[in-house]
């Protein structure tokens, strides 16, 4: 808010409660309200003189105008989650479908002949499976060493020094 909208909001508090105020009054209330709008710190001086009987300062117009921003955004908030759920409905690509899956996986399920665990589940299945347990560890790699790294990070910051 600037100063000829902090003297407005000033005149237009003073219409209300008959308050005299001066250039110095202006300046010091436009540095408290100065990121605020001015409709806001309007609505917010209106619901003030609207709901209390203390006598009107800056922070009454401070915590309004920004209960007035919190509310906006919420409805703005709420406006968009509602589009977002519409959208969602609307399109049956983007809707949850869990339950059209679990109502086909039922439904195949149906048509499935029943089945034995047993034969499912064969022994020479049971057998390779063990099998690949018991297989022999390979053994290490013998040209593999652990200090290489640490060598070859020495020598490229001794390379980088020496290019420095």
């Amino acid at each position: 808010m600037n100063l000829a909208e902090t003297h407005d909001l000033l005149t237009y508090a003073a219409s209300v409660d008959n308050r005299r105020f001066d250039d110095a009054t202006v300046m010091a209330w436009q540095q408290i309200l100065a990121e605020l709008s001015f409709a806001d710190c309007r609505s917010a001086t209106a619901a003030h003189f609207a709901t209390s009987v203390e006598y009107l300062m800056p922070v009454h117009i401070r915590l309004g105008a920004l209960a007035v921003v919190r509310d906006r955004k919420r409805v703005v908030r709420e406006l968009a989650e509602a589009a977002e759920r519409r959208a969602i409905e609307s399109d049956p690509t983007r809707r949850d479908r869990s339950a059209d899956v679990a109502a086909l996986i039922a439904q195949l399920r149906d048509r499935l002949p029943p089945t034995d665990l047993a034969v499912v589940r064969r022994p020479e299945w049971l057998r390779s499976d063990r099998q690949r347990q018991r297989w022999p560890v390979e053994p290490p790699n013998p040209h593999y060493d652990p200090a290489a790294l640490s060598r070859l990070a020495t020598m490229l910051a001794e390379l980088e020094d020496g290019a420095a």
